[in-house]
């Protein structure tokens, strides 16, 4: 087993779903509080390399706060293979939370969701279930999403 791997999962990508209209404002202002990163657009946060990307599924009108499928803006994550996976969830949390602080709205959505604070915003987001009752995770719904449109469209910002 690889050193990225636990049980099965992958700690080598992630994606962070950003109710922002434009990538390049929110890679900025983390550039701002997280530290300088590398040239061009992205940033390095820990192991981390991040970049911003226009979300292809947003419909461009206001999303649901509930639909992050649809929100503007994915900042893609990665981290090279080798790397610890505690240092990789340490980085995510820290893009997580500062652009929570921010007010921004964002979910991950990787493999381990679950080792991120409230569930790499799941919780702070639920879908409110059919029946009116208590609210649940979208952790199913996206997956199938994306597996059912076949890979994650989006373009480069």
């Amino acid at each position: 087993m690889s050193v990225t791997e636990n049980a099965g999962v992958s700690y080598e990508d992630c994606s962070i779903y950003v109710d922002a209209a434009d990538s390049s404002t929110v890679i900025a202002w983390l550039k701002e509080r997280l530290g300088p990163g590398e040239e061009g657009r992205g940033l390095v946060v820990g192991p981390l390399r991040v970049s911003g990307v226009c979300n292809d599924y947003s419909t461009g009108r206001k999303a649901h706060p509930f639909e992050f499928l649809e929100w503007p803006t994915v900042l893609e994550c990665e981290a090279p293979a080798g790397v610890e996976p505690g240092a990789v969830v340490a980085a995510v949390t820290a893009v997580l939370e500062t652009l929570w602080c921010r007010g921004w709205k964002a979910v991950a959505a990787c493999d381990f969701e679950d080792e991120l604070p409230a569930r790499g915003g799941g919780e702070r987001y639920p879908l409110p279930s059919a029946s009116g009752g208590l609210p649940h995770t979208r952790t199913g719904r996206w997956r199938s999403l994306l597996v059912r449109s076949g890979k994650r469209k989006r373009k480069s910002v």
